[in-house]
This record gives structure tokens, sequence and C-alpha cells, in this order.
């Protein structure tokens, strides 16, 4: 039976230094690097109105904002006929860039 109990020990020591080893983590942290630098666009403006992106056509609803997906290929949006660039204005911490529409009276 002892030599039993003497492997059990042994096993355990084993154990809890893994355990320790373990709860030290490792010597430097891993850094996150994120590749996408716009997450999203919020554009602002009054309910009703109209403006495309990425090809497809958009309308402010009654709250005012209307926030969409960054597509990959999508450099600006169309407003009037006219095709404005998206990425004049600043992005928050989330990659959230707000677009404000031009009125449209």
């Amino acid at each position: 039976m002892t030599p039993l109990l003497l492997l059990a020990a042994l096993n355990l020591q084993i154990d809890l230094g893994a355990l320790i080893h373990r709860a030290s983590g490792p010597a430097t942290p891993p850094s996150v690097t994120c590749h996408i630098a716009t997450v999203s666009y919020r554009f602002v403006g009054e309910p009703g109105t109209e403006f495309r992106y990425d090809g497809d056509a958009w309308r402010v609803p009654k709250s005012g904002v209307i926030e969409l997906i960054a597509s990959k290929g999508a450099a600006d949006y169309q407003f009037n006929g006219r095709s404005l660039p998206l990425d004049v204005w600043p992005r928050d911490e989330f990659g959230t860039r707000t677009v404000p529409l031009p009125r449209t009276h």
C-alpha cells in the first residue's frame, strides 16, 4: 500500500506543478490585431432622405439614422446623382464612421 501512496503523491506533485505553471500564464500577453479599419457607416439625415451605398438604394428612417455594415469594395456613396467619398469622416473607437447626409431642401 505504501508504494501506491508514494506514486499518488508523486503524481499529485506533477499535477500541482502543471497548474502552477499554467496559472502564471505566458511571459508576454498575445497581441490582437484587426485589419478592418471601418466596420460600419452611420448615415445621419432627415427622415426620408434617399441615397445609394454599394449599389443599393437606402432611405433614412424616422429616427434620422441608418447604420450599414461596411462593404470591402465601397469607398463612396451616391446622393442626388453625385458620388461622395466616405473615408473623409472620422472613425470612432468601434470602427464606425458617421456620415452626415446633405440636406435636400
